[in-house]
């Protein structure tokens, strides 16, 4: 019997070593996707990020900043029936189990099909009662005519949520770079007969309908047809039903900016902080990118792990994303305000003093950026609701507030701190389930203050002023 036993011992722990070994091989291959993405994440961010800049260049020598201000209202009402329609399609075929199965991912792609067209429906309810309150008769059809951009898109190819799941940030990367180019060139070969904004808008359903038939030859072996499978149905709705009350109120709060100060200033204005907030937005972007595309999926593979591994894969992948952002941030803030001047037109120049202040405002957006897909791994989207709830309570007081006391320097300076009980709130949830990032976020704060102080200081030496607005000191 003991001869036994020691067999049975030796086998067991033999069989232990070899799951371990499996485990270590797949953690490698996953780190090499992972690394393998975020570098191609770096390079598409650099490609978009330039390509973005010359379409703002060269659409404000082509369009006066009226129609930047109104497509940016009508713009804001579409993402807003995008978001208050989202179920967290994607995200449900990234971290299921059965996100490969056929009928799960048909039934997500019949979903996203009919979105699209209830978001058309209901933007056409929306376009006379925006007309009236804005006082801009050309919302009356501007709305529509976005809103049918949702059917467009709805027909996109169940690769994009397949390739999702599978850190395919290559192709997927490839495809919304070639739409923002499409975009361009076709809003400028028809802003160059006709420069209204229904070139802006023209140039983006041309875009959507190249994006969803380019997607159809990503994964020719996907050939989808229209389900809707209860059980399927009901798990999406069990994991996106939060996630749709968040999106809501991230709607609210990431957007009702631009719908306030609609209301409150001129659309010349409301142009000006749309170019501002872009310029500024994007380190954030960049993080953003590199979360959703590859930091979810990655961290999602580790859910089963132990709290402590967990946390230690999550701890070691966000500190040298935190510490670029906060070189990309510096870069922002202290180059932001002379990239206006160098190479927008007079009519553009208001915006410089916007961008310090709003990208200062996004270092504690990064945190809670990098935090959140490893508590969205673990299916704990009420999380992301309660945090967006209370970001929209505090935009909805500090934005009217600051701009009664302080005008449109107070107003912005209050979106720029607004979402900081987010922070607060992602770094109470993620002590609750174990994960410790405290102590990691207070020294690469620390770093970002040092990088900041020095950007700052080479500035001065070169004989520039402070690039924030005169009120701030």
């Amino acid at each position: 019997m003991s001869l036994e036993h020691d067999v049975e011992e030796v086998e067991v722990e033999s069989g232990l070593a070899e799951q371990e070994q499996i485990r270590a091989g797949q953690h490698s291959a996953l780190e090499q996707k992972a690394k393998s993405g975020a570098a191609y994440i770096v390079l598409f961010t650099i490609l978009a990020t330039v390509l973005r800049f010359v379409n703002s260049v060269v659409f404000s020598h082509m369009f006066v900043p009226e129609y930047f201000g109104l497509l940016a209202l009508v713009t804001t009402i579409i993402v807003g029936l995008n978001l208050f329609s989202h179920l967290g399609l994607q995200d449900s075929v990234v971290q299921n189990p059965r996100g490969d199965e056929p009928d799960f991912l048909n039934t997500a792609w019949t979903l996203q099909v009919l979105r699209g067209f209830g978001i058309f429906f209901v933007s056409c309810l929306l376009a006379w009662p925006a007309a009236r309150f804005y006082h801009v008769s050309q919302m009356l059809w501007l709305v529509p005519l976005l809103g049918f951009g949702a059917v467009i898109a709805g027909f996109s190819s169940p690769s994009t949520l397949t390739l999702a799941r599978h850190l395919g940030v290559r192709q997927l990367s490839n495809l919304e770079l070639m739409n923002q180019l499409v975009a361009f060139v076709a809003t400028v070969t028809w802003a160059y007969f006709s420069p209204t904004v229904l070139a802006l808008a023209g140039g983006r359903l041309i875009a959507e309908c190249t994006r969803t038939l380019h997607s159809y030859t990503m994964m020719r072996e996907l050939k989808p047809r229209f389900v809707l499978d209860r059980s399927v149905i009901k798990e999406i709705l069990k994991f996106g039903k939060w996630i749709l009350v968040g999106t809501i109120f991230t709607y609210l709060a990431l957007q009702s900016d631009r719908i306030i100060l609609g209301r409150l200033v001129a659309l010349n204005v409301l142009a000006l902080y749309g170019i501002a907030y872009n310029l500024s937005d994007l380190p954030r972007q960049v993080i953003l990118q590199f979360c959703s595309k590859v930091g979810f999926p990655f961290i999602a593979k580790f859910m089963e792990r132990s709290r402590e591994e967990y946390t230690a894969v999550l701890l070691k992948y966000r500190a040298p994303v935190l510490l670029a952002g906060a070189v990309l941030l510096t870069g922002v803030i202290c180059t932001g305000d002379l990239f206006i001047k160098l190479v927008f037109p007079k009519s553009y120049q208001g915006a410089t003093w916007m961008v310090a202040v709003l990208a200062v405002g996004l270092w504690h957006t990064m945190l809670y950026s990098t935090l959140s897909p490893a508590i969205m791994a673990l299916q704990k989207s009420s999380y992301n609701a309660v945090a967006y709830a209370v970001y929209c309570v505090s935009l909805f007081v500090m934005l009217p507030v600051g701009f009664h006391d302080y005008g449109i320097v107070g107003a912005v300076a209050g979106v720029a701190a607004s979402d900081l009980p987010v922070y607060v709130i992602y770094l109470f949830s993620a002590r609750r389930e174990r994960i410790y990032v405290g102590r990691q976020d207070a020294w690469v704060t620390c770093a970002f203050i040092v990088i900041l102080a020095a950007g700052l200081a080479l500035r001065h030496l070169t004989g520039a002023h402070l690039p924030f607005p005169t009120r701030f000191y």
